[in-house]
């Protein structure tokens, strides 16, 4: 009687522990318990073959084609459909893209002044300077800040420009060379200040540059760069650049036209279908104006960091 009773209290412990093991595992334990064989045998098919198969990453998703399947943010017309399009629509179009992000950057830093003269960079290993780096600075007006800081965390390469500050090209600091040279659309002087003037292809040839990837491409220089983008768009100077930092001034004061509109949004068009993506960008309230229709004011001058995805390590 006594050995029965043992028995039946092991049964009972045994018992009280599977119900247990079920109730605190879940309904998976269940539905595995009564899962045919066949479908094991399927799952082990199915789960090699997922294996073998490698998802593409983000950036190869980013160039399956244009539009950008996985951007939420605004995405640019043709230039046949924006020529179409009136002042207060190319308007709209063209400061919601410029204040739209593209790609996601999860380190962004700022080298240089946290006021005018420092810039925003992406320190993602995607996108950072490599090794014997190579930075052209354009728009100095004797601030070396953001040239230094550069040099300082990647020990960079620089060479700086600015026509306007009348001093010869010299040696600045620690690998930070000045050149008292312009950046344009052609290679002629500019008119009234006889300044040099060189398009980026030119400059890097110069300079013995023309085969050497350009880790970081800044550029200020006071609405110039509506004559210098496009031609640095298309000789292909850019083809190989990783960050390109620019401040757009599409206005000082008064409201961009039709024509002005358009010519900042196709150069931004051209941009992106080069592989440049917006991380970060900011308004310069510095200039700003009224539209005209009583919309609320704007900013005409953005200083506005790209990723090229085209470029990364």
């Amino acid at each position: 009687m006594r050995g029965r009773n043992t028995v039946l209290l092991i049964l009972l412990f045994l018992a009280s522990f599977t119900i247990v093991y079920i109730l605190r595992s879940g309904p998976n334990v269940l539905q595995r318990l009564n899962q045919p064989e066949a479908d094991h045998r399927d799952f082990s098919v199915h789960a090699h073959e997922v294996h073998i198969t490698k998802p593409p990453s983000k950036l190869d998703q980013y160039r399956q084609g244009y539009p950008d399947p996985h951007n939420d943010t605004v995405v640019l017309p043709s230039k046949e459909a924006m020529q179409k399009m009136d002042q207060g629509a190319l308007g709209d179009l063209y400061h919601r893209y410029i204040n739209s992000l593209q790609i996601f950057c999860r380190k962004v830093i700022r080298l240089g002044k946290l006021d005018d003269g420092g810039w925003d960079f992406c320190d993602d290993y995607r996108f950072r300077p490599r090794n014997n780096c190579l930075v052209y600075s354009y728009g100095i007006q004797f601030d070396f800040s953001f040239d230094d800081a550069i040099v300082k965390k990647y020990n960079c390469e620089v060479h700086s420009f600015d026509p306007s500050m009348k001093v010869g090209d010299h040696k600045h600091g620690q690998n930070v060379f000045f050149h008292a040279t312009g950046l344009s659309g052609d290679n002629n002087p500019s008119r009234g200040t006889n300044w040099k003037m060189r398009t980026l292809q030119k400059q890097r040839e110069e300079l013995g540059h023309s085969k050497r990837p350009m880790d970081v491409l800044k550029v200020d220089i006071e609405e110039w760069e509506w004559m210098a983008v496009p031609q640095m768009i298309s000789s292909g100077a850019l083809d190989d650049v990783r960050q390109f930092a620019i401040e757009l001034h599409i206005t000082l004061n008064i409201e961009p036209d039709a024509r002005k509109y358009l010519l900042g949004l196709s150069i931004l068009k051209d941009l992106y279908d080069k592989g440049f993506r917006i991380f970060w960008t900011h308004r310069n309230l510095w200039c700003k104006f009224s539209p005209r229709n009583g919309a609320p004011q704007r900013s005409g001058c953005h200083e506005v960091s790209f990723v090229n995805i085209n470029n990364f390590n």
